[in-house]
């Protein structure tokens, strides 16, 4: 093989006008060329016509194509020699040679064919044999035509002589793409051949999917020779991914392996689907299959060519299938013999004759064993190529007809199926018509519409048998379940969290609603859920969605905001749960313990208490001297003037005032109570009506515009929020994470540390706070809303589907069962349970007098208990020091302390007054001189207590881990102690490079440095010196030709792919420094290897600056050559993975002047991109610049991202002036780490550079030079591993290569090196460190660590701003600072630094506009007849105007280019629209998209992309309401049943307590029993009204009847607050109560026309059609609710919520809504399937709320002027219940016990007083020994005596008494004077 080099860098490609390289030899390009021919044909001067005219032909004869070929190829030249009218007297005759599949073997037979001196080549089969003969032909100048080489790249620009009769693979491509786009399939599986003809084919796919907004979500490329194994690996790879369609694009391949590996991995089910090109009709065709192998191709659709049916294709036919072998490719090649035979014909009939002639380039070539000398060039090949293109015929094949593009004009396909019995034709497929059951020749006027639903197909039988159509996308294999994150909060756990048990089972709303939408999406889902979180603080959800985006999970399932931020890195699903943030404050006088207190200020209160303490003295002055009442001992004028004080605050003083003076006075102050009762009745009320809080913060304007402390969730995006919209100081901003944080903020306030003065969150988290904590309240509006969603990887087909099954559980109300089981266990309860209103009065709102009693009790008890401590300690002091008797002490402590115990209660027993006198006469009996000293009692220490504090310390302890690294120099230790005889004395090797490039100025002297340092170093290659074979592409000859161990080089791409099919037949190991071509795989070419960067990496990289930029879409520059189309086609690889796309792909031919590149970027310029990549040659490179500035494309807008080729340029020495052309260009370059040997290579390399130039100029240096020096240690090292190991270097002849003896071109002078496969894998195992840093390889054969620099070129030149990775990305610092860490190429941890771009300016440009040739958006618009404020006609200049057309302006305002627009109105403007049908446009493409109010529901996002509703909606049932009419029971609403049972029960109570506590002191409670059950109802039931009539006497009494006539009060004035609020708000009823009860019912029922009410209640609530009326306006509503069923009306009507507030409003709130709104669902704009504004402008809408601007629009258009309440109220929220009250009671009750306690003591008391004294001490000792043994004292006496002693008057009790007293005192008297 031949490598035929340009005068080029990296890129070119071979060029036979080149001179080449011969055994060292230089030879001129045009000798070269003149010697390929051998022995050229001299016709007479003239016009003689030549009696015969070779043609050859070379291809693969044994083949399933060749063997028909063949045949067809030698029946046309009979047939041609047979047709006089055609060649007439010249005979055409046919020279064929075999290929065998193989480039090295198909150059031989081409060199073979022109030995004979033909004028056109027909073949080859190979797309790749194709390439190279291409070349030869274009330097040679002869036609290739070839029949069967489908690959789209063997373009004319490239290869301007090779020409084509079968269609290109663009052209099948294109009937694949549309039968994928006819089932709906988004993503495929390409499986392909990783040659020419499976990459190129593939890669025509790939564009052509993206033209139909599908793509290839994975790549399965094989080798040509792959075995069984390999294959089974690479789909069992793929069968864990998602899509399920799978393409295959191969060579014809009679044994079908990839079907019979898929049938044993069981993947020929019915899941998937099987899509063949032409290959496998070629292969049926050509082959006899049996019925098996057809079972096993069951399902599979392909294409093949169609052929028009006439007598020549059946003749020809016949004798094909004859042969064995027939298809479509024997046809083309009958008709290619057919075409040249008139090409040539036209040529002689102008009279041109057919010469040869030598190159005299070439002829330098003489003396070399190649003879290349001989070659001749055809000097008529021009003519006859024109010729050529000119002929049109109609063959057997078809029309035969060229195009601009060298390809055959119009083919054809056939839709084939294989089924059980045979393979079938289900339909066909032409560019213009579509696809359809009839033949295209029978339909050519028939013109394609570009509507699905106008093609057809017949039945399909798909893989397992089913004629169901497959869906073609699943999750992912069992093996690999969805991975879905969860956030683990810890705070509103109802939402999502995992439970800290053995379970950990995650739970919540939002896992509910995934689980029930699963069921909803139409295929099984696996999955797992990780939870994300420590458990101690709900997580960053930030984080998580960044976590999915970077691929770490596939969706997120939570309480996930749909943000603008977010919804750019992830696709989200329509939003299940409405939401938007609140400000939440704490009330003031926040307590409801208090209440009853609110009436009157803290003030008033103490106004009013000193008032009664004061009118209470001012009548005891007027009364004390003249009324007896005011009269007694002090302690009792003091009880007697606060009881009657304050008993005239309820009109029962008991004393009468006497004094005139005295009774003014009382006049003036009862008018005065009556004013302050009914103030205070009448402000309660008030305030339980309308409960009015004020506060400073009343919205988030006011907290904006403040300076307080303001609360977040913690991990929200809130913080997002409130700093970057709304401005606010991140140091203002306290993140909280749990409810009980919310409240110990809001309660400290916003001066403590720590607290804050409002919280802004999340309605819904707001909700359950509020629910769980009291004192607290939403103020002002939401703002932003939002909704909550799933969130997804981008372009996951599951968000989707799970979308539309969220929209199908709310249809079904599932959402709201979710929701009230999760939310109304708290939500739900409060406001039922609870009082929302303010006229509710709440249990705790009566704590207070609670807490004040027992307050007040408690302290009245501590200072009673500290007065008796005092006493008794004066009082024992008093016993030490006096004369008194001290009792006597036991000397035990415990005895001791019961002593003092005892005798502690014994004195608190004496009366006061007896105490008192007893410290007068201690007092008046000691000396006031005489100071005594007391000693402390020890039994007093039990009231001291001793407290003690302990510390601890704690120590931290921090221990260090160093990692020591490490070096090798190889992977393996090799042995050293061989002997030196097996070593050569020198090794060969060979380097092909261009000297005058780029890249070849800079590493020739880098090799030369090289071979010194390695044969200069005694450790490398003892005794064997290393000596380079260089070869100049321009001026030397063929590498091989020198029995090299290795060759280095080529560093064009394009020469690579050539010398890479030498190197594999002569197993010599080929190293280039400098080829980049991603596709120079290790499949195709297993002897490549390459020792600088591959452009996959380099692309990635441009993929992530794109991403990084979050730019989208990119116009790829490019050669047109293998270096530039397989980089570009490396790039739409890797930004699909960024989900950004090649919008544009400008290619030009190699060497291509300024007038070419001119009208390349004049079409580039009019895409919408701004983002320009230029993949191309130095040369070519820097006039696309030159072009771009002359065309103002290099200014401000635009970006320019240069691969590493412009860098090398650069580097190598550029024209200053040249710097100007490059102002903000992004250019990438091979990353090299700084290090010592880096800068001495450098300086040496400068030094040689300065001798060879002569002291010249000694620029040029580039990282290739580093790249040339390290690949020739590579090799030097790897052939002293290679010795080391006892191996050998020997050289063999190829017997394959002696059968070209005979011909002119000598190729047996090559020969095979023996031990290269052995050589290649030491060279792949070797690891150093080199000057291009670490030098190692994986498993594809690249170098490890691949890295960039980041250029960005400026004013100052070249600065670099970064770096960029595989394993970190972007980073500021260089790459190896991350290599010791794991890999993290996240987002956020990307980092550049600032970058100038074009124009200078220093923001990214946002690289985006609206294309100059496109045309404006066609916008449907409903022509409304009813609520027009939505949607309507006007004529200004959008042509419409309304509430949803301002919101679409508003959020095209927002996007980052301008849409041109027309706004077209949809509808007779008589009756509203179908909505429905206006959708159905937008998916047939008569519109762009349907702007207005138009709802998100299910069966539309089938057809149709939605944006995110940018209004909230859902169905409401409205019906007519009336007024409550009054019950008879209508007074007993104020309190509820319990209350009223309690308050009863508590009137007898009360009144049973002042029955006891007065009997024994007041005549009115006295009398026969039936008198007092009498005067206790009357008496109890009268202090309702303070109406009693009897007297209370006793203290004990009176005191419980204070409090209970203050309760009274109380509830008095309660009830009638209650009252008043239940009458003020107006109850109305209806007798439809909600969706449920209408749909039992059988009446009427009204809708909206044009809306999907109508189809939802007959499809999802199976309501009869029969019952649905459309009605067409608002007046139609009104009247058929005013008619109502009876009437011919309706009797409810079901619409959208925004329809129904308005009706309400223009009703004069006639009507209400009944029930729950039973559908949640939302207003959005409908854009075409998968259309890129629809994820823009779900973004813009999106940021329209953030900004408030939607709420601006919506007040503009939808205020309204009467806003109606949209519920019925509900009149059990207005009763008090008996919790309200409890406090109350519990007060009363507690006074009513120690009432009772006390009279009981006092009764028991005077009992043990009056107990006999005349029983004999003898009595007494038995009837304590009998108490004993019977457990029952008698002290007491019998129970009848007990009532004898209460039923007595107390009068009576106190003369007992004293009798009882003085006669113990006389029998005292009497028995002391008894002797």
């Amino acid at each position: 093989m031949f490598a035929y080099i340009p005068q080029r860098t990296r890129s070119h490609k071979v060029d036979f006008f080149s001179p080449v390289l011969v055994m060292g030899l230089s030879i001129d390009p045009s000798v070269a060329i003149m010697a390929l021919i051998v022995a050229i044909l001299v016709v007479p001067m003239g016009c003689q016509r030549p009696k015969v005219v070779n043609v050859g032909a070379v291809f693969t004869f044994d083949s399933v194509i060749g063997r028909a070929a063949k045949v067809a190829l030698e029946a046309a030249v009979s047939d041609v020699n047979a047709d006089r009218s055609v060649l007439k007297e010249t005979e055409l005759r046919l020279f064929m040679e075999g290929s065998s599949c193989n480039v090295f073997h198909g150059s031989f037979g081409a060199f073979k064919v022109l030995d004979k001196e033909v004028v056109a080549m027909i073949g080859p089969l190979s797309s790749s044999i194709a390439h190279t003969l291409s070349d030869i032909a274009k330097g040679l100048q002869f036609p290739l035509v070839s029949f069967a080489a489908t690959d789209p790249t063997l373009s004319a620009l490239q290869f301007p002589f090779f020409l084509r009769t079968t269609p290109d693979d663009a052209h099948q491509m294109s009937a694949l793409v549309d039968f994928i786009t006819f089932h709906g399939w988004k993503e495929v599986i390409s499986v392909y051949s990783d040659d020419e003809l499976g990459r190129n084919g593939v890669s025509a796919l790939d564009d052509e999917l993206y033209k139909k907004r599908s793509r290839i979500s994975h790549k399965v490329p094989l080798s040509v020779h792959s075995e069984e194994g390999s294959v089974t690996d690479a789909l069992k790879k793929s069968k864990s991914l998602g899509p399920r369609v799978y393409v295959l694009h191969f060579g014809p391949d009679p044994l079908l392996r990839i079907f019979r590996i898929a049938q044993k991995l069981q993947m020929m089910t019915r899941e998937y689907v099987w899509l063949a090109t032409d290959w496998l009709s070629v292969t049926l065709d050509s082959s006899l299959i049996d019925k098996g192998t057809l079972k096993g191709l069951e399902g599979v659709v392909g294409l093949r060519q169609h052929i028009p049916q006439s007598l020549k294709v059946h003749q020809l036919t016949h004798k094909l299938k004859s042969n064995g072998s027939m298809n479509a490719y024997a046809l083309h090649a009958y008709d290619t013999v057919w075409m040249i035979a008139y090409g040539i014909e036209k040529m002689l009939n102008e009279g041109i004759n057919i010469t040869f002639s030598y190159s005299e380039k070439l002829l330098h070539a003489e003396g070399t064993k190649l003879h290349l000398e001989r070659v001749k060039i055809f000097n008529s090949g021009k003519v006859l190529l024109e010729k050529l293109l000119q002929v049109n015929f109609t063959g057997i094949a078809g029309q035969v007809r060229f195009g601009s593009g060298r390809n055959v004009i119009g083919c054809d396909y056939e839709i084939i199926n294989v089924g059980k019995t045979g393979v079938n034709t289900v339909g066909f497929w032409s560019r213009n018509g579509g696809f359809s059951v009839v033949p295209p020749d029978s339909r050519h006027t028939h013109k394609k519409t570009g509507f699905v639903s106008d093609e057809k197909l017949g039945n399909i039988t798909w893989p397992g048998g089913g004629r169901e159509k497959p869906r073609g996308w699943v999750i992912a294999d069992s093996a690999s379940p969805l991975k879905i994150v969860v956030p683990n909060r810890v705070s509103f756990v109802e939402f999502v969290t995992e439970e800290n048990n053995s379970s950990h089972q995650i739970k919540g709303l939002c896992i509910d609603i995934f689980k029930e939408a699963l069921k909803f999406v139409p295929y099984s889902v696996p999955y797992i859920f990780e939870s994300f979180g420590d458990g101690h603080s709900s997580p960053n959800y930030k984080h998580i969605i960044q976590m999915v985006t970077d691929g770490v999970y596939d969706a997120a399932v939570g309480d996930f905001a749909i943000v603008p931020t977010r919804s750019k890195l992830v696709d989200f699903s329509q939003p299940y749960a409405s939401t938007g943030l609140v400000v939440v404050i704490p009330t003031n006088d926040d307590n409801p313990t208090w209440i009853f207190l609110r009436p009157f200020t803290i003030g008033l209160w103490c106004v009013v208490l000193a008032s009664f303490l004061i009118i209470a003295v001012v009548i005891w002055i007027l009364e004390h001297r003249i009324n007896e009442d005011f009269r007694g001992p002090p302690r009792k004028q003091l009880i007697t003037m606060i009881l009657f004080s304050f008993s005239t605050l309820f009109k029962r003083n008991q004393e009468d005032t006497i004094s005139n003076l005295a009774r003014l006075v009382m006049i003036v102050w009862l008018f005065l109570l009556m004013v302050l009762t009914a103030s205070y009745t009448a402000n309660l009320t008030s305030i339980l009506t309308v409960l009015q809080l004020p506060s400073a913060i009343t919205g988030i304007d006011s907290l904006r515009e403040s300076e307080v402390p303001i609360g977040y969730q913690a991990g929200t995006f809130t913080l997002e929020y409130l700093t970057y919209s709304l401005g606010m100081a991140r140091s203002r901003l306290v993140p909280l994470d749990s409810t009980e944080e919310y409240e110990r903020a809001l309660k400290l306030g916003p001066t403590a540390f720590g607290g804050v003065a409002a919280i802004v969150d999340e309605l819904p988290y707001i909700e359950l706070f509020l629910a769980e904590r009291t004192g607290f309240k939403i103020v002002g509006e939401p703002f932003m809303h939002r909704g909550w969603g799933f969130a997804f990887k981008r372009d996951s087909p599951l968000a989707i589907d799970m979308s539309r099954a969220i929209l199908k559980l709310s249809e079904t109300r599932k959402l709201q069962e979710i929701r009230m089981k999760w939310l109304c266990k708290k939500t739900c309860a409060e406001k039922s349970d609870g009082n929302p209103e303010p006229n509710q009065l709440h249990l705790k709102s009566f704590k207070g007098l609670y807490l004040v009693c027992t307050a007040i009790s408690v302290s009245a008890s501590l200072v009673f208990v500290f007065r008796m401590v005092r006493q008794f300690v004066r009082y024992r002091r008093m016993e030490r020091t006096s004369s008194m008797p001290l009792a006597s002490w036991s000397s035990s402590p415990t005895m001791r302390l019961r002593e003092l115990v005892f005798g502690f209660v014994e004195f608190v027993d004496e009366k006061e007054e007896a105490i008192k006198r007893m410290f007068r006469r201690s007092n008046d009996s000691d000396n006031p001189f005489h100071v005594v000293e007391v000693q402390a009692d020890p039994e007093m220490g039990f009231c001291v207590m001793i407290s003690g504090v302990s510390m601890g310390l704690m120590f931290l302890c921090v221990s260090g881990f160093w990692v020591l690294p490490t070096e090798g120099a190889g992977r393996e230790s090799f042995l050293r102690n061989s002997s030196f005889s097996s070593r050569p004395s020198s090794v060969n090797v060979g380097a092909l490079f261009t000297y005058d490039s780029f890249i070849g100025r800079a590493a020739k002297p880098a090799f030369m440095v090289a071979i010194e340092d390695v044969n200069a170093d005694q450790n490398i290659l003892r005794g064997t010196k290393l000596n380079i074979v260089f070869h100049d592409s321009n001026c030397s000859g063929f590498v091989m030709e020198n029995k090299v161990v290795a060759a280095i080089g080529p560093q064009s791409s394009g020469i690579a792919h050539l010398i890479s099919h030498v190197a594999n037949e002569l197993h010599v190991p080929l190293l280039s420094f400098a080829a980049t071509d991603p596709t120079l795989s290790s499949l195709q070419y297993p002897y490549f290897l390459r020792s600088t960067q591959n452009d996959y990496f380099q692309m990635n990289a441009i993929a992530d600056f794109v991403s990084y930029c979050r730019w989208r879409e990119v116009v790829a520059i490019f050669v047109d050559d293998e270096y530039g189309r397989n980089g570009i086609s490396v790039l739409g690889d890797a930004l699909a993975k960024k989900r950004a796309k090649i919008s544009y792909k400008a290619a030009f031919r190699p060497g291509a002047d300024k007038s070419s590149l001119h009208d390349l970027l004049v079409s580039a310029n009019l895409m919408e991109s701004r983002i320009f990549v230029v993949h191309v040659n130095p040369d070519s490179g820097l006039n696309v610049f030159s072009v771009a500035k002359s065309l103002g494309m290099m200014e401000s807008g635009y970006v320019w991202i240069a691969t590493d080729w412009l860098l090398t340029a650069w580097d190598s020495g550029l024209d200053p002036k040249t710097m100007d052309l490059l102002q903000g260009v992004v250019a990438f370059r091979h990353y090299t780490p700084e290090s010592n040997e880096k800068r001495r290579f450098k300086a040496r390399w400068k030094s040689l550079r300065t001798k060879e130039t002569s002291g010249g100029d000694d620029d040029g240096f580039n990282s290739y030079a580093m790249y040339a020096y390290d690949t020739v240690w590579l090799v030097a090292r790897a052939l002293d591993v290679f010795f080391s190991q006892g191996n050998r270097v020997t050289f063999s002849t190829d017997p394959n290569l002696r059968k070209t003896n005979g011909t002119n071109i000598k190729f047996s002078a090559l020969s095979v090196f023996n031990e290269g496969e052995r050589f290649l894998q030491v060279i792949h195992d070797m690891n150093y460190t080199g000057l291009t840093g670490q030098i190692e390889f994986d498993s594809e054969k690249n170098r490890i660590n691949p890295a960039y620099d980041v250029i960005n070129i400026n004013s100052r030149g070249p600065h670099r701003v970064g770096y960029w990775s595989n394993h970190t990305g972007f980073s500021v610092e260089p790459p190896e600072t991350f290599y010791s860490k794991p890999p993290n190429t996240s987002t956020e941890h990307q980092r550049l630094n600032e970058i100038i771009w074009p124009g200078g300016v220093t923001k990214p440009p946002r690289g985006w506009v609206f294309p100059d040739n496109g045309e404006p958006l066609k916008i449907g618009v409903p022509n409304r007849v009813s609520y027009k404020n939505y949607a309507s006609e006007e004529k200004n200049q959008l042509g419409v105007k309304g509430y949803c057309i301002d919101i679409f302006e508003a959020a095209v305002e927002l996007l980052p280019y301008p849409v041109p627009r027309t706004y077209i109105l949809y509808g007779d403007g008589k009756r509203n629209p179908s909505y429905d049908n206006l959708v159905n446009e937008v998916a047939s493409n008569n519109f762009d998209v349907a702007v207005g109010d138009i709802t998100i529901v299910t069966n539309r996002t089938k057809f149709v992309d939605f944006t995110q509703p940018f209004m909230e909606s859902g169905l409401v049932v409205v019906a007519p309401v009336k007024g409550a009419k009054s019950s008879p029971w209508s007074f007993l609403k104020p309190f509820t049943v319990e209350m009223w049972a309690v308050t009863g029960l508590l009137f007898l109570f009360v009144g049973a307590i002042i029955w006891i506590l007065e009997h024994r002191f007041n005549e009115e409670f006295r009398g026969p029993p039936r008198r007092q059950i009498i005067t206790v109802f009357w008496f109890s039931f009268s202090t309702m009204f303070f109406s009693h009539r009897e007297n209370t006497v006793s203290t004990l009494g009176r005191f419980v009847l204070l409090i209970w006539l203050f309760v009274v009060l109380i509830i008095n004035s309660s009830y009638t607050a209650s009252l008043t609020s239940i009458l003020t708000v107006q109850q109305l009823t209806s007798r439809i109560e909600g969706m449920d009860s209408l749909i039992t019912s059988s009446e009427p029922i009204g809708v909206q026309d044009g809306t999907f009410a109508y189809k939802y209640l007959v499809n999802e609530l199976n309501i009869a059609p029969s019952r649905i009326i459309p009605l067409k306006n608002e007046e139609d509503y009104l009247s058929a609710l005013q008619l109502g069923p009876r009437g011919g009306g309706v009797a409810a009507i079901v619409d959208e919520l925004p329809y129904i507030k308005a009706l309400l409003s223009n009703s004069n709130c006639e009507f209400r809504t009944v029930g729950q709104e039973f559908t949640r669902t939302g207003w959005g704009f409908a854009f075409q399937r998968d259309s890129p504004l629809a994820v823009d402008m779900s973004t813009a809408i999106l940021q329209l709320s953030e900004e408030g601007k939607l709420e601006k629009i919506r007040k503009k258009w939808l205020t309204y002027s009467h806003e109606c309440s949209v519920q019925i109220a509900d009149t059990e929220n207005y009763q008090l219940s008996v919790q309200s009250f409890w406090g109350l009671f519990l007060i009363c009750g507690i006074v009513w016990f120690i009432a009772l306690t006390l009279f009981c003591w006092k009764v028991f008391w005077q009992c043990q007083g009056l107990r006999p004294e005349e029983e004999s001490d003898e009595v007494r000792v038995s009837e304590e020994a009998s108490s004993s043994r019977s457990g029952r004292s008698l002290r007491v006496g019998s129970f009848k005596d007990l009532i004898k002693v209460v039923d007595k008057r107390e009068v009576e009790i106190k003369d007992m008494l004293k009798q009882k007293s003085s006669k113990k005192l006389k029998a005292s008297q009497s028995s002391a004077e008894t002797p």
